[in-house]
């Protein structure tokens, strides 16, 4: 008599072909998972490499000859959920730093290429084109955080053979502004002859290159700025200004110095990690609260470094003890992967020692 399955053979067979299928599918997404893991973690250490390598190369050739510019930006996180709002996790950084270099440099876009060895070079978080023709630029912290821009803007320094042809920003409107800090790729002025500005175009160009209303002696010398020509505006969509993406995906961007008197970094939002402000904030402050327009900041040899605390004058002191610049510059980061893999990106820190 020939033999056949029974029906419970046949129901446990295929118990153990599913089972069997199940684990299958169950390893087969881990492993996709861990492949895509991979490519994100891969691709953050990339732009990691990229950053930490071009922050190495313009500050080796630091000229302490020429400016240093700093401003300190903090903002709330929307979507922090913590038990202590004030705890330094709390807040995220946009911070901007400008300062001169010596090296070899050349344009991207001109025609012909322009080349030099000494040039002006500005790292920040790039404010995005208006969402409607007359509105202001979309800053940073109005961006979502993995499409945030990390710019740098290099303006090679080309001492005219005309006098008359030199830099000369007392008239420009504020698309002139735009320009000249998100296109322009050089400037036909001197180290002497920008540190020789006539103090209201410097002012002017400062506020312009900080995103920022700076004001001296009391006076709004920078009133003259107009909201369209703040910081670097990046429109991906138009080739002039492509040239100054240095890298997509960053989340915030922080500077800090090293300080021998305090033996720690500043500036900082909340040193001590308590959930008060009001004890040892380097930030300016509004009730109990950082204030939302105001910001520290640092202005070598010409001017001060500000904090809430205190107001260094900073002529005639060496880089070495100045507060928020130091011997060391402590760069902060938190870079995305653009398939969104790592939903919170990943922070790094990175430290340029400045006493070569």
């Amino acid at each position: 008599m020939r033999k056949a399955f029974t029906l419970i053979e046949m129901v446990v067979a295929l118990g153990i072909l599913v089972l069997v299928l199940s684990f299958a599918g169950v390893i087969f997404q881990v492993s996709i998972d861990s492949h895509r893991m991979a490519l994100a973690n891969a691709e953050i250490m990339q732009k990691l490499r990229v950053i930490t390598e071009q922050l190495e190369a313009d500050l080796s050739g630091l000229n302490k000859d020429g400016e240093i510019f700093i401003i300190w930006d903090a903002e709330r996180k929307r979507n922090y959920t913590g038990a202590n709002l004030n705890d330094p996790a709390a807040f995220e950084r946009f911070d901007r730093i400008m300062f001169f270099a010596t090296g070899d440099f050349q344009t991207y876009g001109a025609n012909p290429v322009i080349h030099g060895n000494l040039a002006r070079i500005c790292y920040t978080l790039a404010n995005r084109p208006s969402r409607s023709a007359s509105g202001d630029p979309c800053r940073p912290e109005e961006q979502k955080p993995e499409k945030r821009i990390l710019a740098r803007t290099l303006h090679i320094l080309v001492p005219p053979d005309d006098p008359d042809d030199t830099l000369d920003t007392s008239s420009f409107s504020d698309s002139d502004w735009v320009d000249w800090n998100s296109k322009r790729e050089y400037d036909y002025i001197s180290l002497a002859g920008w540190r020789t500005m006539p103090v209201e175009e410097k002012l002017n160009a400062l506020s312009v290159i900080g995103d920022i209303d700076i004001e001296k002696d009391g006076g709004d010398v920078a009133s003259t700025v107009g909201e369209a020509a703040r910081g670097v505006i990046i429109d991906l969509s138009q080739a002039d200004s492509v040239h100054a993406v240095f890298c997509e995906g960053v989340s915030q961007f922080m500077v800090q110095g090293w300080s021998e008197a305090q033996q720690r970094w500043m500036p900082q939002v909340n040193p001590d990690g308590d959930g008060s402000l009001e004890d040892d904030s380097d930030f300016f402050l509004d009730g109990a609260d950082i204030h939302p327009t105001q910001n520290p900041g640092l202005w070598y040899p010409d001017g001060e470094a500000t904090f809430r605390n205190v107001s260094v004058p900073l002529s005639g002191r060496s880089l070495s003890n100045i507060p928020g610049l130091g011997r060391a510059l402590k760069f902060t980061f938190t870079l995305h992967d653009s398939r969104g893999i790592i939903e919170k990106g990943r922070t790094f820190t990175h430290i340029v020692y400045l006493d070569h």
